[in-house]
């Protein structure tokens, strides 16, 4: 509770609601752009890379999300209000 005051957490839940709740966060993010989430992996992970490897790579990602399929549906759904559909792009396999 303490780290959730501070801010350092997004929720506290029970143990036996632990699970559940992380299945349903899970479920939200695989609703989002699947390259939009890969970006943000990879990014989370260049924090090693210095500040060269982050802004190559923030170039690189802008370039990226400007010429795909996902990006034209995303940016079609929000200025149609209506949620985007990525199935067509789905990155599980």
């Amino acid at each position: 509770q303490e780290a959730f005051d501070m801010g350092m957490v997004n929720a506290v839940v029970p143990h036996d609601a632990l699970e559940e709740t992380a299945y349903q966060w899970a479920q939200e993010i695989l609703e989002k752009s699947p390259t939009s989430i890969k970006m943000l992996k990879f990014a989370m992970n260049l924090t090693d890379d210095g500040m060269v490897g982050q802004q190559v790579f923030a170039g690189e990602a802008t370039r990226l999300a400007y010429m795909t399929e996902e990006a034209k549906e995303g940016r079609n759904a929000f200025l149609e209000k209506r949620k985007p559909n990525f199935g067509k792009n789905n990155w599980i396999p």
